[in-house]
């Protein structure tokens, strides 16, 4: 991902690029690649994550339920969810891929600032808040079906 917004791929035997262009392609933040490659991307003005698919070489878009999200930080859990941070609204969300349906939590601090999840082998994903100089984690609970928080 460039400043442009495109996607690009090298072939490590020919050294040849092959760039995609997304359908949004504003301010796309943290790139994260999931076990299959699919290739996943948070779209901060447009609030959207997006998915490559690198077989298929096609983009799915999925809007997240409010304007102006501003989807930061992004990480994959265990159960293939995508985990974002929503740098306006101080909340993080979980898309399930295979439905599109959002959840979001509200995080119990203002300016969260997050700006990576990090996923350690235990399943927890781990975040920084720089304004509020916290670390935590998270992690979803399979008998209630809901974020906690730490």
């Amino acid at each position: 991902m460039n400043r442009t917004g495109t996607i690009g791929k090298v072939d490590p035997k020919t050294l040849k690029v092959t760039k995609y262009i997304p359908p949004s392609r504003d301010r796309p933040r943290r790139i994260q690649v999931a076990e299959d490659g699919t290739v996943w991307f948070a779209v901060f003005d447009d609030s959207k994550i997006t998915r490559f698919d690198p077989k298929t070489e096609t983009f799915k878009e999925f809007p997240l339920p409010r304007a102006k999200s501003s989807p930061y930080a992004l990480g994959i859990a265990p159960d293939r969810s995508l985990w974002y941070s929503s740098e306006a609204r101080d909340l993080i969300g979980k898309l399930d891929p295979d439905t599109g349906k959002v959840t979001e939590y509200p995080m119990p601090y203002t300016d969260n600032g997050m700006r990576d999840f990090f996923l350690d082998k235990d399943g927890r994903m781990w975040y920084g808040t720089p304004p509020n100089n916290k670390i935590g984690y998270f992690y979803v609970s399979n008998r209630q079906r809901s974020a906690e928080l730490r």
